[in-house]
């Protein structure tokens, strides 16, 4: 590939990468939308759902940080997909992964718009109009542009400042809630307290806690750019979960513990339970505060996947899967700018279409919240679709690889660990999609039938020979 079109190298160490995971998965979530969700299932006990998620999503990770570990690719999770099962499956799980980011920025986008519109809605006492809410959402792919554009290393230090001060204010307010509630109980680890007891926990932390890690993977898209980056990448989604996992476990603590263990459930209700559970303590002010910091930490959390996109969508046009040089071009700070310009492009697009349907259907009261989650609930089947191939994919490039997988180690990593994070995946599948309403179900509906044509083009494209090449497995080749 001409000198120009190809990422450059070293750009970024460990711990700038742990914090892709960190933005990604947005700590402040563990005091607003997670919150809420793990005292719905968990009530005093919620601090023991993000224990749990961890345990269950590192456990389910085993192959993605093998993966790792062998070979650099900015395509994320198709790179494995490629080398196991080879160039048909590979660009399928690209589509799929496409297809998550491409709702990731619906949902984000969306989130970021809801929080400020009910804002000034609230201080207003007036119903704003519709479209200021869907002109918000285009800001802030404005931004995601921004920050997918500029130089890694610049962007690196601003995704390092806002989860630095996400974590400072969570562990400041919790700290000063901690010491003065007088709720404080080591029975918020006892998972007996929880409303349904150890099966409704569970239930929680499948439905809940497993899926507040969903974007943890993001630095395998960086991997290109990354310093050593096969010893790295994996410690930096490890490192990025450990760090997010403790902050969650002491603020959903100080959430409960402000309010005790009688009150607990009444925190599933708030929109916000960290706002509400630190008001009496902490006053107006730093509740303004901790608004600002927590949408500070959204739209990053939200630019981050942004800027995996970005990179799979040029690993794409790398490989000639989407017959466009035009994708390839690397601007003069190192970054895949037509890449960034049609992440962006396409989904201010795709979130103006949901938004303008829920808010024609639903209202304009509801029909954002109807757009949220809905966008939320497509993200999480895509993940489980484009998450499931590449960890069965292991077994197969070991074995292609001459290694023998009945070695204790490679069949634990490569049997056992898939075995086990699919029989998770399908049960959450089960869990969450058995019984879905509209416009849920229509969203799944959605997924199956995208799903569908993703296998159609690259059964087409099989038949024309036009697949493109496969860059991860003539690197892989090299760097062994």
């Amino acid at each position: 590939m001409a000198q120009g079109n190809e990422l450059r190298r070293d750009r970024i160490g460990l711990w700038a990468m742990a914090f892709l995971t960190v933005a990604a998965i947005y700590p402040m979530a563990m005091a607003v939308s997670n919150a809420a969700a793990a005292v719905t299932y968990a009530g005093f006990a919620a601090p023991l759902i993000p224990i749990f998620g961890a345990v269950l999503i590192l456990l389910a990770s085993v192959p993605i940080l093998e993966y790792a570990r062998l070979t650099s690719f900015a395509g994320g999770y198709y790179g494995l997909s490629e080398l196991g099962f080879g160039k048909p499956v590979g660009k399928f799980v690209s589509l799929e992964n496409l297809m998550y980011f491409l709702m990731f920025d619906v949902l984000t986008s969306t989130a970021f718009a809801y929080v400020i519109y009910s804002s000034l809605t609230y201080v207003s006492s007036y119903i704003l109009p519709s479209w200021l809410y869907v002109l918000i959402s285009i800001l802030f792919f404005a931004g995601m542009y921004v920050v997918s554009v500029v130089d890694l290393r610049v962007a690196a230090r601003w995704v390092i400042a806002s989860g630095i001060l996400q974590i400072a204010i969570l562990l400041i307010y919790g700290g000063v809630v901690i010491a003065r509630t007088k709720y404080n109980s080591l029975a918020a680890f006892n998972p007996s307290v929880a409303p349904g007891g150890f099966p409704g926990l569970f239930l929680g932390v499948i439905l809940a806690g497993f899926l507040f890690y969903t974007g943890y993977g993001v630095p395998l898209f960086f991997s290109e750019e990354g310093k050593a980056s096969f010893s790295n990448v994996w410690k930096a989604i490890f490192l990025g979960v450990i760090v997010t996992t403790a902050v969650g476990i002491f603020t959903m603590y100080s959430e409960v513990a402000a309010i005790g263990l009688s009150h607990a459930a009444s925190l599933s209700s708030e929109l916000s339970p960290g706002l509400a559970a630190y008001l009496p303590f902490l006053g107006l002010a730093a509740a303004w505060l901790f608004f600002l910091v927590a949408l500070f930490g959204q739209a990053f959390g939200g630019f981050v996947p942004g800027m995996s996109f970005t990179r799979l969508l040029y690993s794409m046009g790398r490989d000639k899967f989407v017959a466009s040089n035009w994708l390839t071009k690397v601007n003069s700070k190192g970054s895949p700018k037509n890449a960034a310009l049609l992440n962006s492009f396409a989904g201010a697009i795709v979130t103006i279409v949901i938004e303008v349907l829920m808010i024609h259907f639903y209202g304009v009261t509801e029909g954002p919240f109807y757009a949220l989650f809905l966008a939320g609930s497509m993200v999480v089947a895509y993940w489980f679709i484009h998450h499931i191939i590449p960890e069965l994919a292991l077994a197969f490039y070991l074995h292609k690889s001459g290694k023998r997988i009945t070695t204790v180690r490679n069949f634990l990593i490569s049997v056992v660990a898939p075995a086990g994070g699919v029989a998770l995946f399908v049960y959450a599948f089960y869990e969450g999609y058995s019984s879905l309403t509209e416009p849920y179900f229509g969203g799944l509906i959605a997924v199956f039938i995208t799903s569908l044509i993703a296998v159609g083009i690259v059964w087409y494209k099989a038949a024309r020979k036009t697949l493109g090449e496969s860059y991860v497995t003539k690197s892989t080749i090299l760097e062994k």
